[in-house]
């Protein structure tokens, strides 16, 4: 999603719940249309699940450390994709770079044409991850986690 910011206790849960699954060590694969939202009783049952814990450091947190925009499919990378998906007329060039549509965000109402000026954030910020317990998985989890195009993470 476009400019999004989450409450930190609905952060460190969704952090903690995506942590908790063994799927984020597998590669995502690129989707045409947003991740549907779980459903209510499931969103319930991953909570179920948390173990409430002092949240962590943010000692040795690097972006770098989340290896992101990596390649979805042929040129296309993550935030192409994510481009493409969330977008309207979206026309690409050949090494998929986005060269004209728009991009609204429903959280400020504001409408942009130009990709450039189109962040693409996480729903749980990398620096927010690391301090809840991403500083302890492995590059493949980190890089699962920061491409995550299968749930609702971008």
């Amino acid at each position: 999603m476009l400019g999004i910011y989450a409450r930190r206790s609905a952060v460190v849960a969704a952090t903690t719940a995506l942590a908790a699954t063994s799927v984020l060590l597998t590669t995502p694969t690129a989707q045409a249309a947003m991740p549907t939202p779980v459903s209510a009783a499931t969103a319930r049952t991953y909570l179920g699940q948390l173990t409430v814990a002092a949240e962590g450091s943010s000692s040795g947190y690097s972006r770098d450390k989340f290896p992101h925009w990596i390649t979805q499919s042929g040129t296309c990378n993550t935030r192409e994709v994510v481009l493409k998906r969330d977008g309207t007329n979206v026309q690409q060039d050949a090494s998929c770079a986005a060269v004209s549509g728009s991009w609204y965000s429903p959280y400020d109402g504001a409408t942009w044409s130009a990709a450039s000026d189109v962040d693409i954030d996480h729903m749980v910020p990398l620096a927010e991850a690391w301090r809840s317990g991403a500083s302890s998985w492995t590059n493949a989890q980190r890089q699962s986690f920061a491409n995550d195009l299968t749930r609702p993470q971008l």
